[in-house]
């Protein structure tokens, strides 16, 4: 088990990006992960996860910004799709705070059905911190919106 990842649940996880040295580590607990970082940010190819039979969905976010709705769903269906096939899936950004903590914000409210106070006392009791910007939780407030008119 990679002792950076922080587990929200049975299946899925965040955390910081993992160097070039622990991407055999990361991919003896996880089938698939979400990569939030721009292009540059990256310390190794994107291939490298395929070689070790990782999944991974890149979805770029600027740092200290938050994705738009339809991204953020498109992620959390993403993961959805994954946990359903029963795979174990990582989140992750440049530190594991503010992109990869908004994402495990709203993959709590998306999973469990709780509201966004509820689910980011969860994230943040297992990762202080995360969430880091207004813009974040801007997103998340939008999130809230639209899982409570469905």
């Amino acid at each position: 088990m990679w002792p950076s990842a922080r587990f929200i649940d049975e299946s899925v996880a965040f955390s910081r990006m993992p160097t070039a040295n622990e991407l055999d580590a990361v991919s003896e607990t996880f089938d698939a992960i979400v990569v939030l970082v721009e292009e540059h940010e990256l310390p190794y190819s994107l291939g490298e996860w395929e070689k070790r039979g990782v999944e991974v969905l890149h979805s770029p976010i600027e740092d200290f910004a938050a994705p738009s709705l339809s991204q953020l769903l498109e992620i959390l269906r993403w993961i959805e799709a994954r946990v359903e096939e029963g795979k174990k899936v990582l989140i992750h950004c440049m530190g594991g705070l503010g992109r990869s903590g908004t994402v495990a914000v709203a993959w709590v409210m998306y999973s469990k059905g709780l509201p966004l106070r509820e689910a980011l006392k969860m994230v943040r009791r297992i990762r202080p911190g995360a969430v880091e910007v207004e813009e974040q939780m801007g997103v998340l407030k939008e999130l809230e919106r639209l899982l409570r008119s469905r």
